[in-house]
């Protein structure tokens, strides 16, 4: 990252002012405001910075600037800090790959292992981990072998030189000859490379040269390595998007799928050079053709002049009990790839054998590559086949016997446990345990999610490491897919042993309770006893389609960490340093995702069907993060909603904020709303109903909104004015006082232009707003209305929270993650209705002040009386951003709705009354999620 220096940002500002908002700057101190930056624009403005800068810039970097000084210093930090990123405890972090570092933490298996031992390795503390992983199959023996030392030792003593091409290599000729006298029939050549990457990019260019054709077919979720040419025949988009990959000429079929094979070939008669597959597909799952496939395909291949490649990085060279997998079915290929396992578990190397008819000069004398038939790689090949040979393959009589056992056991887990494993799958020792994608068993539940999401085998490995001390991983295209593959060595103990960890961990796992399998993970122990599986919670089943229900879907977030507990309760066990952590584990680790799907029937009986798509940050997180990331994420939640049908996306709580008010969201393909409008409405009639109940009216009562300035705000400052005498406007005390105080007045003028708009609304006859209209009558000017207004105390503006102990009816609606308000400085007998997500008051203020009220804003009971889910409501209940999409997508004809910085006083009323069409109403009051009995 190369720092803009001071002149630079100053240069790029003040194009960016001219072009943004037609201001001219001279580099002078200006407040961001005289520009027209506001908090809208103020999203407009991190993005562009973000993409300028080339660093990540927080969401939140505007929220204590209000002059161009103080962006200018702001941007300095930001760079400083970028440059200067704590060092990591470990240098791999730091300069190899802190992304992945991240997302190991994020899973708890960031171990370092200081050593290796057969299949054994040890961590700094001395914790002893039985390696089941084996390098994905690259230690046949385990760590640190000593045969393969001793091959290494013996080429140092008799000195010869590793590297001397383009000369004649004796131990890589050696290694050539006695791989072909152990490969299937008919393979002539060898060429040899550095990774199972590199031999298959080998088998690539042997088969387009010997053919003179130029396609390439493989098979879906098909895994061949990670170079362009490898990675364009692997059959996962996921890992091609971001390189522009696949190549063109590159083409994919079902992997045991006969037909679609020759149906392929026959499609392009004499295009495709080479058909290449796996044996069994490794990073795919575990995945196995019926029996006679391979031999089918070379028939089939045969047939239309193609060669057929076989991929046996993974499977060959004893891995499945055999030299070869394609033994199995006397398979002779044409070319065959070999990897991982050759080098002994020390050294890399890779190996592609061919036929004669897949060789030939022109490949011969224009391929090389440097390093590749080392004769350090090659002492180390020689060495391992001697070991698999051994004893008359003792060794593959090994994988043979144990991996029948743990077949047979891991059956008997998925026999214990069918709806939690699916299936178990593989020969020898490459076997594959299949977690269930189906999240119906456990409803509302993150391990659920996680199953649903196909990432159940990571959180399983996560367990098997911190609490068993085995290390095992999910397959890469198959993250429901747990693989074993142990060393080729593996003891009948060693085998024991995981088999009764992995069914110990099964057995916790099918107990549903999140909470307890997670913090087995976060102490490294086991629970103390087995807790008995937990029945699963009912959900509502929506009924069936019938296409007349309009589609709706709704945005969300954890609030914070509490919020996790609230849709998953068995997270209740932990403690709040525990949820805490499951908080920052679950963070970005999940897509969004559905959590429930809710039918709402509107009393006229249109009928809308709605998503809740939960999104894995809280506010806090959302805040902190570079807005890109932030937006990337919501257009995530947004694209899936629209691919479910949503013709109407709200946003709940912080996907607002972050997004400008949806403004940054909006798009030609689905419409949206933040919920703003009938959040107003629900606020206004629940403190109608407060001071009602409570036997005052509203000319005895100061009124104060804290956070004037934001939509919500302004709006209950327009609708308060027509009720209060008296208003107090608290704004952002973070913003520069004489900014700030502009805000406020820019707010006060509205609420007098709203006054005056129409003097014959019906508002209270000792409000602010008959005052207002009382004055003008007398001639006065709107700025002298003010001026009145302010000079008699009628109306305060004001930065100070502390000045919310003026008023006695209170409205909360900030969009700081945090709690503001101070218990001890309420007025007596005071009422707060918090609309705020995250709360802006905490609980303790019902201990420490029980005579102040403190009521949930925006919280609106729901015709029907659906239940929406687990998201801390009562059932029947929504919240009123929530009931805003659905009233919008019972109306049948959803536009943008609440967007943006200001609110609109017409919408707001018709919200109002769509709410009364459609069966919409106050919900009973709650304070804290708890109902309050009001009395007068």
């Amino acid at each position: 990252m190369i720092a803009k220096s001071r002149s630079d940002v100053v240069a790029w500002l003040t194009a960016y002012v001219h072009e943004r908002h037609q201001a001219a700057w001279a580099g002078d101190r200006v407040a961001l405001a005289d520009f027209g930056i506001d908090s809208l624009s103020a999203v407009d403005l991190v993005c562009a910075l973000e993409r300028w800068l080339g660093i990540p810039v927080p969401t939140d970097l505007l929220s204590g600037v209000t002059d161009t000084h103080g962006l200018l210093q702001a941007i300095a930090d930001l760079q400083r800090r970028a440059a200067e990123r704590l060092p990591s405890e470990r240098a791999w972090e730091k300069h190899v790959n802190p992304y992945l570092a991240a997302k190991l933490k994020q899973l708890k298996i960031d171990r370092t292992f200081v050593r290796g031992e057969g299949a054994y390795l040890f961590d700094q503390e001395g914790r002893r981990y039985l390696d089941f992983m084996a390098q994905y199959g690259a230690l046949p023996f385990g760590h640190h072998p000593q045969e393969i030392w001793q091959a290494i030792q013996a080429l140092h003593a008799d000195a010869e030189p590793v590297f001397c091409q383009p000369s004649i290599s004796h131990s890589s000729g050696e290694l050539a000859k006695r791989l072909l006298e152990l490969a299937p029939p008919g393979l002539r050549y060898v060429t040899f490379s550095n990774s199972g990457a590199e031999a298959v990019e080998v088998a690539l260019k042997l088969a387009r040269q010997a053919t003179g054709r130029m396609r390439i077919l493989s098979t879906h979720r098909g895994f061949h390595g990670k170079t362009f040419g490898a990675l364009s025949a692997t059959g996962n988009p996921d890992y091609q998007a971001p390189f522009g990959l696949p190549l063109d000429g590159f083409d994919k079929v079902g992997f045991g799928d006969i037909a679609a094979l020759e149906a392929a070939l026959a499609c392009r008669p004499g295009s495709y050079a080479a058909f290449i597959v796996e044996a069994i597909q490794g990073e795919g799952g575990v995945r196995m053709a019926e029996p006679g496939y391979l031999r089918a395909a070379k028939e089939v291949c045969a047939r239309h002049g193609t060669l057929l490649v076989v991929d046996e990085v993974q499977t060959g060279l004893g891995r499945t009990g055999a030299l070869f997998a394609c033994e199995t079915e006397g398979v002779e290929p044409d070319i065959l790839t070999l990897a991982k396992a050759l080098g002994g578990g020390l050294v890399p190397i890779g190996a592609t054998l061919c036929s004669e008819g897949a060789y030939g000069e022109r490949f011969a004398l224009k391929h090389s590559s440097t390093f590749a038939g080392n004769a350090l790689a090659a002492r180390a090949g020689l060495a391992t086949l001697d070991l698999l040979t051994r004893n008359d393959g003792a060794l593959l009589q090994n994988v043979r016997r144990e991996g029948q056992y743990l077949l047979e056991r891991f059956e008997a887990i998925r026999a214990r446990h069918p709806w939690l494993v699916s299936e178990v799958r593989g020969r020898g020792f490459m076997l594959g345990i299949s977690f269930t994608t189906e999240r119906a068993p456990w409803p509302e539940n993150f391990l659920g999610i996680a199953a649903q999401e196909g990432e159940l085998a990571q959180f399983v490995a996560s367990y098997l490491l911190n609490v068993e001390n085995v290390r095992l991983a999910p397959t890469l295209n198959g993250g429901n897919v747990l693989r074993v593959q142990p060393p080729l060595n593996a003891t009948h103990e060693q085998c024991v042993m995981v088999a009764d960890a992995l069914a110990r961990t099964v057995d916790v796992l099918a107990s549903r309770q999140t909470g307890i399998f997670y913090r087995a993970i976060l102490r490294r122990e086991a629970p103390p006893a087995l807790p008995a599986p937990a029945a699963a919670p009912s959900s509502p089943v929506p009924t069936a389609d019938d296409g007349r229900a309009t589609r709706f879907a709704f945005l969300m977030h954890p609030l914070d960490e509490a919020g996790y507990a609230e849709y998953d309760t068995s997270l209740d066990s932990l403690e709040r340093d525990e949820l805490r952590e499951f908080s920052e584990s679950m963070t970005g680790l999940l897509d969004p995702v559905v959590g429930t799907t809710v039918d709402i029937e509107s009393a006229t009986g249109a009928r809308a069907r709605g998503d809740f798509i939960m999104i894995s940050h809280t506010a806090a997180q959302l805040k902190q993060m570079p807005q890109s990331e932030a937006l990337d994420v919501l257009n995530k939640g947004v694209a899936l909603a629209r691919r479910r049908g949503a013709s109407i996306v709200g946003l709940g709580a912080y996907t607002s904020v972050v997004s400008g008010g949806g403004a940054r969201l909006v798009n030609p393909t689905v419409k949206l709303t933040s919920g703003n409008s009938y959040t107003v409405v629900s606020a206004i009639e629940a403190l109608d109903l407060v001071v009602q109940r409570h036997g005052h009216r509203w000319d005895e009562r100061t009124a104060g909104v804290v956070g004037a300035a934001g939509a919500i705000g302004a709006c209950m400052v327009m609708l308060l004015s027509e009720r209060a005498p008296r208003l107090v406007l608290i704004g952002n005390p973070a913003h520069e006082p004489a900014i700030g105080r502009e805000r406020l007045l820019a707010i006060a003028r509205s609420m007098v232009r709203h006054a005056l708009a129409d003097p014959s609304r019906g508002v209270e006859p000792a409000s602010l707003a008959a005052q207002i209209v009382e004055h003008s009558a007398s001639g006065a000017t709107p700025e002298e209305v003010l001026l009145a207004l302010e000079s008699s105390g009628r109306l305060i503006l004001t930065a100070s929270i502390q000045a919310a102990a003026m008023a006695d009816v209170i409205v909360a609606a900030t969009s700081f993650p945090g709690q503001l308000f101070n218990p001890d400085l309420m007025a007596r007998n005071a009422v707060i209705c918090d609309v705020s997500r995250p709360r802006s008051i905490g609980e303790s203020i019902l201990q420490r002040r029980p005579d102040v009220l403190v009521i949930d804003g925006g919280i609106v009971a729901l015709p029907g009386r659906p239940r929406i889910g687990p998201y801390g409501l009562e059932d029947g209940t929504s919240y009123a951003c929530m009931a805003e999409t659905m009233l919008l997508a019972l109306e049948g004809d959803p536009q943008d709705t609440s967007l943006g910085h200001a609110l609109d006083a017409a919408e707001v009323q018709r919200q109002q009354r769509l709410a009364r069409k459609h069966g919409f109403s106050l919900s009973s009051l709650r304070s804290f999620g708890r109902p309050v009995k009001l009395e007068a």
